[in-house]
């Protein structure tokens, strides 16, 4: 093809050369400049490059561990607390000694109720109880007679009063006088011997509390401040025992934790009387112990903000036969465990909306005769958990193994080919610009 100013070409057939006629020489010359056409016209035309793979990240489909339970710190408290001193003055006398061993009481014994633990110098409050006895015995004796006087001295006066006439006056008035006196003497009697009843109760009260008793069962003792011989004052402690065969658990919990949930699927992760929970301790790695809800307080701390919670708990026993979990001890209580499970999780960016109806898909990766391939595939969500999604199984045409294009996936279309990056390629320093 000659372009505007080029001269056309020029074909000059040499003498002798040709020993045709002169139609076949210009044949010749036409064939020679269409073949000059045809090559310089195919010389203009560019070819189009194919297409070069779009370079994504992918990740495999593998189930992932799901944590929405809360755990939270607690202290472990005694089921029961009590401590005990004497109601009275007195000198030590002797202290409990358990069976078999040739010692005292110490810290760390578990007594039964009813066990004397520790008694006072019984010598004087004995004496005060006989004493006291001898003078209720007196008054009693004393009330016998003066109810016998009185007896006689209210017949001695019906006597004379049926015999009127034949009494004088003053004799009347003498028996009458009498009969008086001796329900006075019997009314006085009534009072002291009275009065000594509460003298001997008392008498027989503090003998018996020269001794301390143990008052509930697996007591264990926790402080012991007495020995024998010494001194003690009234009301003065002696011993602190506590109850550690059964445990609670006190820990703090906000306000989103408690009350009826404005969404259904949080009500596991709320507390509730009667709620089975997990309690794990430092101390016993590996173990969880089961407790369960028992009191939650009405109100806030005013300080904290958060309500008490308490568990209860039965302590369980070691190898030795002692309790295991001991008051003091600060362990975790797991909250909405029952929650925690495995599950398919993408990246937001992985997730694509297919159309008008709301379906959304993924771009699968698999090899297409030895080139990797995207595939556009329908999936069903679940829940979003730390900016990633759950892929549900049911009605998704992803499982478990499938390679899903989390980069770039906006640039993807269904059966364009790509490029895997491997996990350690920054994504933006390796694409291509958009044309």
């Amino acid at each position: 093809m000659i372009q505007p100013g080029e001269s056309a070409a020029t074909f000059t057939v040499p003498p002798g050369s040709c020993e045709r006629p002169r139609l076949a020489c210009t044949g010749a010359i036409l064939a020679a400049a269409l073949c000059l056409t045809v090559a310089v016209t195919s010389g203009c035309e560019k070819r189009q490059p194919a297409p070069a793979p779009v370079p994504v990240m992918v990740k495999t489909l593998t189930p992932e561990r799901i944590v929405v339970s809360r755990r939270f710190s607690g202290s472990i408290e005694p089921l029961q607390t009590t401590s005990l001193a004497f109601k009275l003055s007195g000198t030590v006398r002797s202290l409990y000694r358990p069976a078999g061993l040739d010692r005292d009481v110490q810290v760390g014994d578990t007594l039964a109720k009813g066990t004397v633990i520790a008694e006072l110098d019984e010598g004087d409050l004995r004496r005060a109880k006989m004493g006291a006895e001898a003078r209720v015995a007196q008054l009693e004796a004393r009330v016998a007679t003066a109810t016998e006087t009185l007896a006689i001295a209210v017949r001695n006066l019906e006597r004379f009063d049926s015999s009127a006439g034949s009494v004088s006056k003053v004799a009347r008035d003498e028996v009458e006088s009498r009969r008086v006196a001796a329900a006075g003497e019997l009314e006085t009697a009534e009072h002291a011997m009275a009065d000594a009843r509460v003298q001997l109760d008392q008498a027989i009260d503090d003998y018996e509390n020269r001794l301390l008793v143990v008052p509930f069962d697996h007591a264990t003792v926790a402080e012991k401040d007495i020995e024998p011989g010494e001194r003690k004052a009234a009301h003065e402690v002696a011993f602190r025992l506590i109850d550690i065969s059964t445990l609670h658990v006190n820990f703090g919990v906000p306000d989103t934790m408690i009350g009826a949930p404005a969404i259904e699927p949080s009500h596991a992760e709320r507390l509730r009387l009667g709620q089975e929970l997990g309690v794990t301790a430092d101390a016993f790695e590996g173990r969880t112990f089961n407790a369960t809800v028992t009191k939650i307080a009405p109100e806030a701390d005013p300080i904290t903000r958060t309500f008490l919670t308490q568990l209860t708990l039965t302590n369980p026993q070691a190898e030795t036969g002692r309790p295991l979990l001991r008051p003091g001890m600060i362990v975790s209580v797991m909250v909405g465990a029952g929650l925690d499970r495995e599950a398919m999780l993408l990246p937001m960016t992985a997730i694509h909306q297919a159309g008008a109806d709301d379906a959304v898909v993924v771009f699968e990766v698999a090899p297409e005769k030895g080139v990797d391939t995207v595939r556009a595939r329908k999936v069903s969500l679940g829940g979003v958990f730390n900016n990633k999604v759950e892929v549900l199984a049911q009605g998704s045409d992803v499982r478990a193994g499938s390679r899903i294009a989390v980069t770039t996936s906006e640039r993807l279309a269904d059966g364009m080919p790509v490029r895997v990056l491997p996990e350690s390629t920054d994504p933006a320093a390796v694409l291509p610009e958009a044309k």
